[in-house]
């Protein structure tokens, strides 16, 4: 339920699943029914039913390593979980392919097997990874990203004006296409969407979030005939317990929660089971909600405000959080405009830098991306290009407002091409 009035809030509370955990009892009436592991081993019953594998179930918690691949994290926060070993590979860690490693290009790619493959502790370089370790200023704008909802609905305040966004129905479907296609990159060994950095994918563990959300997606892709309602009843719960989730305060956990919601619906929206969106309003406030959780805990780096450079932590949590919200953004232009509702300029995002460079985001260890990040520095001296130097204003068509954004542009990966692209039909460049 919702409340809204003078300092809105908006609480979502935990749904029943008495209907999925009874369906489920039926098939393994024999396992622990304390609800953490009872709901992970339900949802690996049936994603290997659904392919006709056997199951082996290692136990629901491990005890961490002194030196983490990827981050650490306190037993009162977010679980990690080890991926399943489903193969039956006695020695080997079932996961996607460690995306610490160069990634494949060219015919080999398009070879490789949609299943996770067994990962041999010796593939892959130790990260040392610290995800408790980061440093940001918190955003006095995070507010305004949680009640964006309401803006179609309410005048602004008094002294503030909207700007209404108005997008061409041929761009609101090069949108949609392209956010489709996110959930399945996860389909793939060692694929991750463009909202998640490699190093989350970690190849021994993963935060749980992250971790159930690999495993329904492919339920969800993959979904028999005839159990359209149940894995609709399975992602619909762990959204649920997402949206619920009050345990865990630490800024990395809560961007798990909030990539992993956002995966689920843009899967929900975009490819429906039946061919009937299960997406509500309830359904992108809550996003909204998780979206304000983590952005409040901060959308820079202290250090990028003193034009320094942060720590790989910091930068590759800071990171996530923007491409993530800059993808809710364009989900709700969409979700709006199929309603008939406005869309109107973000502007509590003025200020926040766009995307940084592909080789930043794909650097594959600290001493590499220490490297390129005192280089990125030196090219932008004159500080980093933030989201609203892409918007209409007085500027736009500059020499120098150009300069800038050519500069930007030659070094961007498929994600800040498209984020530019939309912005430049949108506002003109």
């Amino acid at each position: 339920m919702a409340r809204l009035g003078t300092g809105t809030s908006l609480t979502v509370g935990p749904a029943d699943l008495g209907p999925m955990v009874a369906r489920v009892t039926a098939i393994s009436s024999e396992w622990s029914l304390r609800q953490t592991s009872f709901q992970q081993r339900s949802w690996t019953l049936l994603t290997m039913l659904s392919k006709g594998r056997s199951c082996q179930y290692p136990p629901v918690r491990v005890a961490a390593p002194e030196t983490e691949v990827t981050g650490t994290a306190n037993d009162e926060r977010e679980d990690y979980t080890p991926l399943l070993d489903i193969q039956g590979f006695a020695d080997t860690v079932v996961a996607p392919e460690p995306a610490s490693l160069i990634p494949e290009s060219g015919p080999a790619a398009a070879l490789r097997s949609p299943h996770p493959r067994a990962v041999t502790s010796g593939e892959t370089r130790r990260l040392d990874l610290v995800f408790t370790d980061v440093d940001l200023t918190p955003s006095l704008n995070a507010v305004d990203i949680r009640d964006r909802w309401l803006r179609p609905y309410l005048l602004p305040p008094f002294g503030r004006d909207e700007i209404p966004k108005a997008y061409h129905p041929f761009t609101l479907q090069y949108i949609s296409i392209i956010l489709k296609t996110y959930p399945r990159y996860m389909l793939k060994d060692g694929g991750f969407p463009p909202i998640i950095h490699h190093t989350q994918v970690n190849p021994n563990r993963m935060p749980q979030a992250l971790a159930n959300c690999y495993s329904l997606v492919r339920m969800w892709e993959q979904a028999a005939p005839g159990s359209e309602t149940m894995v609709m009843g399975t992602v619909e719960g762990e959204m649920e317990r997402l949206a619920s989730e009050t345990t865990s305060q630490h800024d990395y956990d809560l961007l798990c929660f909030f990539q992993a919601y956002l995966v689920y619906t843009i899967l929900m929206y975009f490819s429906p089971l039946g061919n009937v969106s299960a997406v509500t309003d309830k359904t992108m406030m809550t996003l909204m909600e998780l979206a304000f959780r983590t952005a409040q805990n901060g959308l820079f780096c202290t250090a990028e405000i003193t034009h320094t450079r942060p720590n790989w932590e910091s930068w590759i949590v800071v990171s996530a959080k923007r491409r993530a919200i800059y993808t809710m953004y364009l989900l709700s232009s969409v979700y709006n405009s199929d309603r008939g509702l406005p869309n109107f300029v973000a502007d509590e995002m003025k200020g926040v830098y766009v995307p940084e460079s592909r080789v930043l985001w794909e650097a594959t260890d600290r001493g590499v991306w220490e490297k390129e990040y005192d280089r990125h520095l030196l090219e932008w001296e004159d500080g980093m290009l933030e989201i609203s130097e892409l918007w209409r204003s007085a500027e736009t068509g500059s020499t120098e407002r150009r300069e800038r954004i050519g500069k930007w542009v030659r070094g961007v990966d498929e994600f800040d091409m498209m984020l530019f692209a939309v912005c430049a039909h949108i506002h003109g460049c």
